[in-house]
């Protein structure tokens, strides 16, 4: 019996590492000139500095709540802070009007989002990924290169 219950419990790990290990994906509009940013960059961005593109739109960045799983990940490895401090870096009031952020629900929406709004940038699991919108490499890499910094495992 023991030996089930410790089975079961390996078992459920493993499902559970591979549903929050998600392999994520900077996404913007397929008209937007950027194709790559460093890991650094993609920071200075979620913190509204810089709040424009090279073609002058203010961004707009759309996000996964900083508290879900996959988020939790991107907001360490991107801002180097834990889920409340980024949920505050990212809430800030003044942010409205320079690099506004939306919070979406689900990929899908936050691919629906970009792929309509040239100033934007998502963060998506690569699986979620449509024609209607553009990967941008970071770091020179794309998501399924080795050692490509948002991969999730």
């Amino acid at each position: 019996m023991r030996k089930h219950v410790s089975i079961f419990c390996l078992l459920l790990v493993l499902v559970a590492s591979a549903v929050y290990a998600a392999d994520l994906a900077v996404i913007v509009h397929p008209a937007n000139p950027v194709r790559s940013m460093t890991l650094a960059e993609l920071g200075k961005i979620l913190k509204g500095k810089p709040a424009t593109w090279p073609t002058g739109h203010t961004i707009t960045i759309v996000l996964r709540d900083p508290g879900s799983p996959a988020m939790k990940l991107f907001v360490e490895k991107v801002l180097g802070v834990g889920t409340e401090e980024a949920k505050t870096i990212l809430s800030e009031p003044s942010r409205k009007s320079s690099a506004p952020v939306v919070f979406a629900d689900s990929d899908q929406e936050i691919v629906k989002f970009v792929g309509s709004n040239a100033s934007a940038i998502g963060v998506v699991d690569v699986y979620n990924i449509t024609g209607s919108v553009k990967v941008i490499k970071i770091d020179e890499k794309q998501p399924f290169d080795p050692g490509y910094a948002l991969k999730g495992h």
